[in-house]
């Protein structure tokens, strides 16, 4: 048998409106306000939105970034598709980072200076996808704000590198060849827009083309650094780490890429645009793979070495 409550007691317990774990602990936004902020935000980016797109599918080395960033999105929502739930509530700091991307975006608008769109992309990013998944479930998507990030960064890099890394692919491996005995020479030809390198190698002269840069595989190794390094949780240091770690593979697979072509060419005359081809793709697969080797390295496996 229980035992009543006296008179007293019952009289001075808290209603259960007066409970502390029924008290908001924040304030609470209705969830259409969410809508209206995310497809809001979602016409302001779409301009910047659709001149990445656009840029991926006409290069072939942004769209392996591209690639690289969906592939890591796909993976992420599988792995965790136990964690990321809609978010039932609307919290202040979403709404912070929202209003700082669209303060960032008017600044760019009204001083006319398009960085300021750099930071725009991260906070609108980050307030949506806490808007849509709360603090609990954004942890586990925080890497794919970064690779954003950096396809971005990849799109806008890429006119402004694309001779320097020409020159620097031809240069380089004009070098290589020295050392191990051929007479390797370089010229440039074309007009000032347009310049064209070309690498003799003594039996057969090639054309640095824009395809020979390595801009792809370079930077898609560092984004699959920052990418697979995130996903596995690795400390905040390591991830400059494998960025680097990836710039630095890219380049030298790429040169590797060259140096193959360039002695396989002579032995196949009739079958160049195939073996370019082939090299090509064992080189990009082989680079990519050393450099999510480096990075992937799950935490519980980390814990477990430990």
């Amino acid at each position: 048998m229980v035992n009543p409550m006296p008179s007293d007691q019952i009289a001075e317990s808290p209603t259960p409106s007066e409970t502390p774990a029924s008290v908001p602990a924040g304030r609470r936004w209705p969830r259409p306000m969410a809508l209206v902020l995310l497809a809001c935000t979602a016409v302001l980016f779409w301009p910047l939105t659709r001149w990445v797109v656009e840029a991926s599918v006409e290069r072939d080395q942004i769209r392996q970034a591209a690639v690289l960033l969906l592939a890591a999105a796909g993976l992420v929502a599988w792995w965790h598709r136990a964690d990321l739930r809609f978010a039932t509530e609307i919290s202040n700091r979403a709404l912070g980072l929202l209003g700082g991307a669209f303060l960032c975006a008017g600044l760019a608008g009204v001083l006319h200076i398009g960085w300021f769109m750099l930071p725009a992309v991260v906070l609108g990013l980050t307030g949506s996808l806490q808007l849509i998944f709360a603090e609990n479930g954004y942890r586990f998507l925080r890497p794919l704000v970064g690779g954003a990030l950096g396809l971005v960064l990849i799109v806008i890099a890429f006119p402004v590198l694309d001779w320097p890394l020409r020159q620097l692919a031809g240069v380089e491996a004009a070098r290589v060849l020295a050392a191990i005995g051929l007479t390797p020479q370089l010229a440039v030809t074309g007009t000032a827009a347009e310049p064209q390198l070309l690498l003799n190698t003594g039996k057969q002269t090639f054309l640095v083309a824009t395809e020979c840069n390595g801009f792809g595989l370079i930077t898609s190794g560092a984004l699959l650094g920052l990418l697979a390094g995130g996903i596995c949780e690795r400390p905040r240091w390591v991830l400059p780490l494998l960025v680097i770690a990836g710039l630095l593979a890219g380049f030298v697979f790429n040169l590797l890429r060259i140096l193959v072509i360039t002695q396989l060419a002579p032995l196949m005359p009739g079958h160049y645009h195939t073996m370019h081809e082939i090299v090509g793709t064992v080189m990009l697969w082989a680079g990519l793979g050393f450099v999510g080797w480096l990075a992937w390295r799950p935490k519980a496996d980390r814990e477990q070495a430990a």
